[in-house]
């Protein structure tokens, strides 16, 4: 019986060159599985590893490295836009001899029917130039045939002059074809839509974690700024864009600026390019309303900038990002100002005072006027009630007339407080002499009437003198009454 142990047939078995055959085979057969196959028309992506004259060399995870033509990524001055290690993408247009081809999109050269039925299948996209334009579309001519694309497919945005894209050669998809090549119909909706899913990741994920992002601004509306990031197009409400009251956005923003957000809303749709998102430049930065109650109060006398004036006044920065508003009745004792330009100007360093701090309403009231300088302080022993004063017809309105008693004192002469020849009878710059009826220090406003005290004291002496004529009547009535009562009597008592 012969030993297996000692069989040198089967030494084979053991044999330590024939167990690294083995290990190898098994490397080999599980690198072969992670090689990735593509098909005609596949989208494809990896690395630059060289760069030659005419090419570029990608490795997209195939058995061999891909090419690229190096002028898809020419630059403006002609220098190849890609370094090794990019990451580029494409599209698989041809597979042939170990040799795999990738572009962005199929080239202008003239083919047959049967290539644009093989775009349209496997959605790769086609360049075209752009021949003609009208209000429909653009005309294109693509690989050699006559091809159309509506308005509405040029663009996710809204085409506002389309005789932009004249003689322009760009990439399209082709969405339909029929009559045998005869009637083609292209759109570019696809191509922008394929890099917005990333970016509305990016942007969902940006929502989270508050991270700044930038962009350029796109247009410029009364409600807001639309701003562009890659493919994808938001909003900055006018309430977003700062913490001080934002008016009109086209005198601090231009078109094509460059700007940072934060991504505070993302609404999708079921097509990506009418998705809402909304941005916030303001959140990026501290509410500096937090801070105003703890940095001023009311009373308190600050340095500030205007920033920009209204109709109705003029609003000052009083802290970094914080806005008060000095109210045009609040600019100047003693003169009636009709502008704020009249006082002050945007830019120009002023001292206001704190009247009142609203933090819920955000606001803040001031004031030009110096406190020590009001016109109204000791009004009552300068004006005192009952006495007269001289002034000066300011105007006339349907109650009577307004009258400046001094710089920054104004009273209010009725028609019911003055005679009647005297109510029609003045003009503004008139120089007349009132009497003080009332004071109202709280609302700062002098009653005043003009010649009706001498009526009034007339009417007195009238009254006394009939009061004591009156009295002077009853008495001598009284004593007739008395003497003729007693004649009766004497003539009664002779009788007798």
């Amino acid at each position: 019986m012969i030993d297996k142990k000692h069989d040198s047939f089967f030494d084979e078995e053991n044999n330590p060159e024939d167990r690294k055959s083995d290990e190898l085979m098994k490397m080999l057969d599980g690198y072969d599985k992670k090689i990735k196959t593509y098909a005609k028309g596949d989208k494809a992506s990896g690395k630059v590893t060289r760069i030659g004259s005419d090419y570029i060399y990608v490795d997209i995870g195939s058995k061999n490295e891909a090419i690229m033509k190096a002028s898809e990524f020419m630059g403006e001055e002609g220098a190849v836009s890609v370094n090794i290690g990019d990451e580029v993408s494409g599209f698989i247009t041809s597979q042939s001899a170990g040799e795999t081809i990738i572009s962005k999109s199929l080239g202008g050269q003239s083919v047959g029917v049967d290539t644009l039925y093989d775009a349209l299948n496997s959605k790769v996209p086609v360049q075209g130039k752009v021949t003609g334009v009208a209000k429909a579309g653009l005309t294109v001519k693509i690989m050699g045939h006559r091809a159309f694309c509506p308005i509405s497919q040029v663009d996710i945005k809204f085409t506002v002059d389309v005789n932009e894209y004249l003689n322009k050669t760009l990439d399209f998809v082709i969405s339909r074809i029929t009559e045998g090549g005869k009637n083609i119909v292209l759109t570019r909706i696809p191509l922008f839509e394929a890099g917005m899913e990333e970016q509305m990741k990016k942007l969902e994920d940006a929502v989270n974690t508050h991270a700044v992002m930038k962009g350029k601004i796109s247009k410029i509306a009364e409600f807001g700024l639309f701003v562009q990031t890659g493919d994808v197009e938001g909003l900055v409400h006018i309430s977003e864009v700062s913490w001080e009251r934002a008016q009109n956005l086209g005198d601090s923003f231009t078109v094509g600026q460059d700007v940072e957000f934060i991504v505070l809303k993302v609404e999708r749709k079921e097509q990506l390019r009418n998705s809402k998102i909304s941005l916030s430049i303001k959140q990026m930065f501290d509410n500096p309303w937090t801070k105003v109650s703890q940095t001023i109060k009311v009373g308190d006398a600050i340095d500030g900038k205007v920033t920009r004036l209204a109709d109705f006044g003029a609003f000052v920065e009083i802290i970094p990002g914080a806005e008060g508003l000095v109210h045009i009745s609040e600019m100047a004792w003693g003169k009636r100002v009709h502008h704020p330009s009249e006082v002050v100007k945007p830019g120009q360093l002023v001292k206001v005072t704190v009247l009142a701090i609203d933090e819920n309403k955000k606001s803040v009231s001031l004031t030009l006027k110096d406190v020590a300088d009001d016109p109204w302080n000791g009004i009552g022993e300068r004006f005192a009630v009952g006495t007269d004063a001289a002034g000066v017809v300011a105007r006339k309105a349907k109650f009577g007339y307004f009258i400046d008693l001094s710089e920054g004192v104004t009273g209010l002469l009725v028609f019911a407080n003055m005679t009647a020849d005297k109510k029609d009878a003045l003009k503004p710059g008139d120089n007349v002499t009132v009497s003080v009826e009332s004071i109202d220090i709280d609302n700062r406003r002098i009653s005043l009437s003009m010649g009706v005290s001498e009526v009034r004291k007339e009417s007195e002496d009238t009254k006394q003198y009939l009061k004591e004529q009156k009295a002077k009547t009853e008495k001598k009535e009284a004593s007739s009454t008395e003497f003729g009562a007693a004649l009766l009597e004497a003539m009664k008592a002779k009788k007798k």
